[in-house]
């Protein structure tokens, strides 16, 4: 989903939300539902292309949707935190220190390595695993240590 912020006389916005149609963000599901829990109904929706993508709008105003804007800016990090774990997870396993570990992912196929990567993503996702950049962009900082010593926790278990 991607919001749009317009200004509108008299210190007041529209807040819209743009819902790819053909392949949605993974964020959208709970969006949708965040909204719906909330009774938050828009006041318009309609449908759009730009630049040759169909969107579905749904338009809010900004005092309506105001105090519901942290908690939408957290599902959306939430999802990207996710994604930036994802895909740190399988560099870190075998580039990190601990050479059993390495060996055993090079060795996983691809299936085993997807779950093993939703796992390692679900139990690491903490906020001390994240930080913010010099560029001012969100950046996991989890460790490859910590990484192949959870790896290694799920496969000896096994």
């Amino acid at each position: 989903m991607i919001i749009r912020i317009e200004p509108k006389d008299w210190n007041m916005h529209t807040v819209l939300m743009f819902f790819k149609q053909e392949e949605p963000h993974p964020e959208d599901e709970d969006i949708r539902q965040y909204l719906a829990e909330r009774h938050l109904e828009p006041r318009r929706q309609y449908d759009t292309e730009l630049a040759g993508e169909k969107f579905e709008v749904l338009t809010f105003g900004g005092c309506y949707l105001g105090r519901h804007m942290d908690a939408l800016a957290d599902i959306q990090r939430t999802v990207v935190e996710h994604e930036l774990l994802a895909e740190a997870i399988p560099e870190l396993l075998v580039s990190g220190p601990d050479a059993k570990a390495a060996s055993l992912a090079k060795n996983k196929s691809d299936s085993e390595m997807a779950t093993i990567i939703e796992t390692l993503t679900d139990a690491l996702h903490t906020p001390d695993n994240f930080g913010i950049d010099k560029g001012g962009e969100l950046q996991t900082t989890v460790s490859a240590e910590a990484v192949q010593a959870r790896f290694l926790t799920l496969t000896t278990d096994n």
